[in-house]
């Protein structure tokens, strides 16, 4: 019994990396927190409210000095009352849960999320939300993801942590949970079973604090928080790299916005680095432009979820009450 359990998460592992990889070469809680909003930067004509809803992959005073400058921008390119609305980072979805739900609901018009979220919101609102443009980041529209330990640490690979203190950012994450558990899977390992104990964290920064204070011992993070900690000064090493996964993407309801309202932040998005290349690098250090994007390049994550997490996903009540 225990060794056929173990074939089935294998097989089905390895048929979640096929996916993802393939999906991507063609890509070349409501918690109890409250979202906070800014004060407008610019004031444009017309009283419409565009909310852009940030998913908080740090905490809201950090999302704020980064998109401030994305937020004054398309207030002045575009004409609409554009505002930025933050989300918290706490419990095992921190704000993601919030921010997948208010742009799905139509609450907010436009939100920066992660793939997995943009699949989530795609799927909740009935393909109302839809992804229009990314970071093409240091010339590729994709990034990576690690499982990193502590510089000085002794562990060399995922399996030397049997048993040891494991965290992830949010379950909701592409490279803080989707991602190392599909690899996990296609080891036959499952994370609660395996790891003593493995908890989410609320955001990026967080889990890799938490393994910089030895408080845990490793932590799935993205591309840009492994860089962020290492930028001065080394403090945590990757034992596991996950492959590419399309970079994070500005979504739209189409049901509350227009389509020549989406055309006009589109556009100016496109073109922002020709005029506010800081406010692109303000985001991501390494982010060159904004890029298009479309559904189509978002259905490897959608195969990945549906055999990692399946249809409860898509139900943010039971999806928040999971562990």
């Amino acid at each position: 019994m225990i060794a056929s359990k173990k074939l089935i998460f294998v097989v089905l592992g390895l048929g979640v990396m096929c996916l993802i990889v393939g999906g991507f070469w063609l890509l070349i809680q409501r918690t109890a927190d409250i979202a906070v909003e800014t004060k407008p930067v610019v004031e444009p004509s017309g009283d419409k409210v565009h909310y852009l809803g940030i998913l908080p992959l740090k905490n809201p005073s950090t999302m704020l000095e980064r998109f401030s400058g994305v937020e004054k921008y398309l207030r002045e390119q575009t004409g609409l009352n554009i505002k930025l609305r933050l989300y918290p980072t706490s419990g095992a979805v921190g704000g993601y849960s919030a921010v997948v739900r208010d742009v799905a609901n139509g609450d907010i018009s436009f939100a920066f999320l992660a793939s997995v979220t943009a699949a989530q919101a795609h799927g909740i609102s009935g393909g109302a939300v839809v992804p229009f443009a990314c970071a093409q980041k240091s010339g590729s529209p994709v990034y990576y993801g690690h499982v990193a330990v502590k510089q000085d640490s002794s562990y060399q690979k995922i399996e030397d942590l049997k048993g040891k203190s494991v965290c992830g950012s949010s379950k909701s994450s592409t490279s803080g949970n989707l991602m190392p558990t599909a690899y996990l899977m296609s080891k036959g390992i499952e994370k609660y079973d395996y790891f003593n104990p493995f908890e989410f964290l609320g955001s990026h920064d967080k889990a890799a604090e938490a393994v910089i204070a030895g408080t845990m011992e490793a932590a799935f993070i993205n591309e840009a928080t492994f860089d962020g900690y290492n930028q001065d000064k080394v403090q945590i090493r990757s034992i596991y790299k996950h492959p590419a996964v399309p970079e994070f993407p500005f979504c739209v309801n189409t049901k509350k916005v227009t389509p020549e309202e989406l055309a006009k932040v589109k556009v100016a998005l496109l073109n922002m680095h020709t005029s506010d290349i800081d406010g692109v690098k303000a985001v991501e250090k390494k982010y060159d432009k904004w890029v298009a994007i479309n559904w189509q390049d978002y259905l490897g994550i959608k195969e990945a979820i549906a055999n990692v997490h399946g249809p409860v996903f898509y139900n943010l009540e039971e999806w928040d009450k999971l562990k």
